[in-house]
């Protein structure tokens, strides 16, 4: 099959090497308005390309000029020029590269695309992020036909993935289970007041999964005021000052912590002056997922208080990775019912100029036998030759339809490629099909 991939990622990558490969959208631009394709093709025999980079996978895809190339081996040669555009020498990231040709190259990108390959199992992004790869390749003109059927059937396999499977539906992420985890603890978010503490990563992971559970009413502290107001405004939340932690855990209901800092920063003493000593009605419940814990162990101990540490969280994370591992058969059927559908329609692409020049060859020469017969016979009455046209019609089709049948039915690839260069030699047909019969007719 005329398809090949080649790349790193986080399976035989670390973190050192793949992040010097990182491509933006406008790096590939650029790349591929380098890249002498002319030259590539000569050297690889590739001439499509589309480049997939995310933050733990830089892979090159490439499909040869006609649908009926093979390839015998992956060509290195093909991420050399990538590292030589990188500034980074062959021999120091030849050991972390793994290739892909024909079926496996397709299902492997299917597998990408369907988030079998990530780093946590049923991410949602890479889907679209397979979609923006193709779609630069195909605006700087680097991508074909062959290239857009393969990304097309990925695509469709990771819809297909995430629609008919529970591969995404159970969340992994510390900070969207977080989330979930307050929502089953004090239900709907939409009328809770609610604070997150620290504004690093988790933070403003926690404030997105917030917003999209329907959160309205968020505060914000961190220890640098300035931080606290640009992830406010992003989430169009209130922004405290690291001293007003007291009076907003007095305000909030739920209280999510993520700090950085080495000890616990919500002690007893701190939530126990917040609340009173004689408590309040309704319950406050923290969410601690930081690591070391930001929450104090005796905190749990107060009155209508409620804690939920890391240990819970990565415990329902294990739990639903649990339950997304359970859909990996299901998604592994779905991608090998598409790279099937793909092979079916690349096995009809690599026929159909074979076919048609086989047609025309026969066709050329019975409109030439027909001819010479009807010069002969040039008293017959019109509807006598046309009877002849008729009946030399159908006789080539009768004779054409075995061979076309016995080549569209064949689905073993080598079976199909001898049969197609058979085919070739007994018609008297060049390898570049039907354009290379006319040559032959007009000659």
């Amino acid at each position: 099959m005329p398809i090949v991939c080649i790349g790193i990622s986080h399976r035989t990558a670390p973190v050192g090497v793949r992040e010097r490969f990182a491509l933006s959208h406008d790096d590939q631009r650029a790349l591929f308005s380098r890249w002498d394709f002319d030259q590539l093709r000569q050297q690889t025999g590739i001439a499509e390309l589309a480049v997939l980079s995310t933050c733990n996978r830089t892979e090159i895809y490439g499909a040869a000029a006609e649908p009926g190339f093979r390839f015998d081996e992956v060509p290195l040669e093909l991420f050399d020029i990538l590292a030589g555009e990188r500034g980074i020498a062959r021999d120091e990231v030849r050991p972390h590269i793994r290739g892909f040709s024909g079926r496996e190259a397709v299902r492997h990108l299917c597998r990408v695309a369907c988030g079998l390959d990530s780093m946590v199992l049923g991410e949602s992004e890479v889907l679209g992020q397979v979609t923006a790869a193709h779609e630069t390749a195909a605006e700087a003109g680097a991508s074909g036909p062959l290239l857009e059927a393969v990304f097309q059937t990925a695509v469709r396999a990771g819809r297909r993935a995430r629609a008919e499977t529970g591969i995404s539906r159970a969340p992994v992420s510390v900070s969207s289970v977080a989330v979930r985890a307050a929502r089953d603890v004090v239900g709907d978010l939409a009328d809770r007041e609610i604070l997150i503490v620290g504004t690093g990563k988790m933070g403003r992971l926690t404030g997105r999964f917030l917003r999209s559970n329907g959160a309205s009413s968020l505060m914000v502290i961190s220890r640098t005021r300035k931080h606290a107001e640009e992830v406010a405004a992003r989430w169009g939340a209130e922004p405290l000052a690291w001293h007003d932690l007291s009076v907003a855990i007095a305000r909030a209901d739920v209280v999510f912590s993520s700090t950085a800092a080495p000890h616990a920063v919500i002690t007893y003493e701190l939530v126990r002056n917040a609340i009173g000593a004689a408590g309040r009605d309704r319950p406050l419940l923290f969410v601690d997922i930081a690591v070391p814990r930001d929450v104090e162990e005796e905190v749990r101990s107060l009155s209508n208080v409620r804690v939920l540490d890391i240990d819970h969280i990565n415990t329902r994370v294990a739990d639903n990775l649990a339950i997304r591992r359970q859909e990996i058969p299901r998604v592994e059927t779905i991608v090998e019912e598409e790279c099937s559908r793909f092979e079916e329609w690349r096995h009809a692409a690599e026929l159909r100029p074979v076919l048609s020049a086989m047609r025309a060859r026969s066709e050329a020469i019975r409109e030439a036998e027909v001819s010479q017969l009807l010069r002969r016979l040039s008293d017959l009455s019109p509807e006598a030759q046309a009877e002849i046209q008729r009946f030399s019609r159908s006789l080539v089709n009768k004779l054409l339809h075995g061979p076309t049948l016995t080549l569209r039915r064949e689905t073993d690839p080598k079976r199909s490629d001898t049969y197609v260069q058979v085919t070739r030699a007994l018609f008297g047909l060049s390898d570049d099909g039907a354009e290379g019969v006319a040559r032959k007719r007009t000659a």
